[in-house]
């Protein structure tokens, strides 16, 4: 669940990679099949609408939805990353996983209410309801960038560099069957596909990890236990922090962490997408409690993974990497120690945590161009129009985001991609105030959240260059200011602002509203 985004890294060639051999590629092979497969399966068991290609129609079940929650909520980068980050060190970034875990319960208990009932089929159709049109727009397309522009790329990218340098597979080979995979199957079987890609995808990902774990074990004395033993000693468990110090992840940090999650996985359209999928509100409730829960059993689990490496690699020191970036020692184990078969597996296992994010992100945006902005542009559309947009953004989604971590790959260095993911984190973090206005405020207004929206960029901005503030509570600062700065403006544009329609039903206050709904 805690998606650890560490700087890419630049992944230093190894001498003599263990190859992949033929009963690895069938394995990876079968997975791939298996993906298109059920692709194929969902498009064919009813007939074609836009309805069907973006929420399945209603016949997700909450169980499934909370799955596919959990695995959009994790990607390769956990995959890699929350691994490398205790192998190398503690478990003071542990805290970011309950900080977004408790994040997400709440949106679950006390938002999915409000917005379940309003029948949306993207997040941001509550902002034009609640605000106006350009406030969805603007909130829309900050979307598609941030998911095109930014996420897909790096989940293609990260493990595509860690596998060709701990395998040989060559990392071109890997970002396009990886994209175009991952575009067929969401292309053709929509959301309903990405739902149940993504049950197979955790349960192949959390097996294979569970494989490598119980390898892992077998090299340390004393097993599970040996391995708990041996990190105690070392400090390795060390969690929690709490002294009155931002700079550092300490539990002050991590409670601005929360606060600012809460509004970021409002505002997080393959997220709350789960929720829109749902049958009635319980479900939807239930999907993303649950959803939230079993992500933090995955937290536990790759946390508990780098450890345990550790622990193995200092049992074995003449087995250990040499000039091996830290991100890449999990694909590393994989390829040297496990048998071959088994690595065809875990390979998949880590393909599937890559394509599960990608299809989320090339849904929601297919999602967000038909509903948003065909909905706004051309509303007259008629559902075979609707559904033919849908399915050329996938394409479009799928095609972009590969091509761009191709050239990334090609280019050999990580410099320029840094500050990009840099720029897009600061322009849209804050965004997701103005979810946090528009439900617990009334005053709120278009242009005054316009203006708390684009102040947030300023301010994030000075405190990432300006402060060490941790960045972990850089998405806190960016909401907040939002909030802040956009219920000032909302006072001050109030006089101007023309009388809104009935707020009924758009603001957590309206309790009675819920309540006779059967909440």
């Amino acid at each position: 669940m805690a998606s650890l985004v560490l700087p890419l890294p630049f992944f230093a060639a190894v001498a003599a990679p263990r190859r992949m051999t033929w009963p690895d590629y069938v394995a990876l092979a079968a997975y791939f099949a298996l993906s298109l497969a059920i692709g194929w399966w969902c498009a064919k068991r009813k007939k074609a609408t836009s309805g069907g290609f973006f929420l399945g129609s209603g016949r997700i079940p909450w169980w499934a939805a909370a799955i596919s929650f959990m695995a959009t909520a994790t990607s390769s980068i956990s995959f890699m990353s929350l691994p490398a980050k205790t192998y190398s060190s503690d478990w003071l970034a542990f805290g970011s996983a309950p900080a977004q875990v408790l994040a997400g319960i709440f949106v679950g208990i006390v938002f999915v209410g409000v917005l379940r009932r309003l029948e949306l089929t993207t997040i941001f159709g509550y902002l034009e309801r609640r605000f106006d049109r350009r406030v969805q727009l603007l909130g829309a397309g900050l979307g598609i960038l941030l998911k095109v522009g930014g996420r897909m790329s790096v989940v293609m990218l990260l493990p595509s560099l860690a596998l060709s340098t701990v395998t040989g597979l060559d990392k071109y080979t890997s970002i396009l069957l990886i994209g175009g995979v991952t575009t067929l199957y969401a292309m053709e079987g929509g959301f309903e596909a990405v739902i149940w890609t993504d049950v197979m995808r955790v349960a192949v990902t959390i097996g294979g990890v569970g494989v490598a774990l119980a390898c892992m074990a077998r090299g340390v004395d004393g097993g599970l236990a040996g391995i708990v033993h041996t990190g105690t000693d070392a400090g390795k468990f060390h969690m929690v922090a709490t002294d009155l110090n931002v700079t550092e992840p300490t539990l002050w940090v991590f409670i601005g962490m929360f606060l600012g999650h809460i509004f970021t996985v409002l505002g997080d359209q393959p997220l709350m997408q789960r929720m829109l999928a749902t049958a009635d509100v319980k479900a939807a409730r239930r999907s993303i409690v649950m959803g939230n829960v079993v992500g933090f059993g995955g937290s536990v689990l790759f946390f508990f993974v780098g450890t345990s490496l550790w622990a193995f690699y200092r049992a074995h020191p003449d087995r250990g990497p040499v000039d091996l970036p830290t991100d890449a020692i999990f694909p590393y184990f994989i390829a040297n120690e496990l048998p071959h078969g088994v690595v065809g597996l875990i390979v998949a296992g880590l393909f599937a945590a890559a394509m599960g994010a990608l299809s989320s992100a090339m849904n929601a945006t297919a999602a967000i161009v038909v509903s948003d902005f065909q909905g706004n542009l051309h509303p007259t559309a008629t559902e075979r129009q609707r559904l033919w947009l849908g399915r050329g953004a996938t394409l479009a989604a799928g095609i972009i985001a590969t091509g761009m971590a191709v050239w990334l790959a090609w280019r050999g260095t990580t410099s320029l991609w840094d500050e990009y993911l840099k720029l897009v984190a600061l322009i849209g973090g804050g965004f997701p105030g103005v979810f946090a206005l528009g439900l617990l405020t009334r005053r709120a207004n278009a242009p005054g959240v316009m203006v708390g929206a684009l102040s947030s960029v300023a301010v994030t901005w000075i405190v990432q260059n300006y402060t060490a503030t941790n960045a972990f509570l850089h998405g806190f600062v960016a909401v907040a200011s939002c909030v802040v700065i956009g219920y000032v403006a909302s006072l001050i544009f109030a006089g101007g602002e023309k009388t809104r329609k009935s707020l009924a039903g758009l603001t957590v206050w309206d309790r009675a509203k819920e309540q006779r709904a059967g909440s």
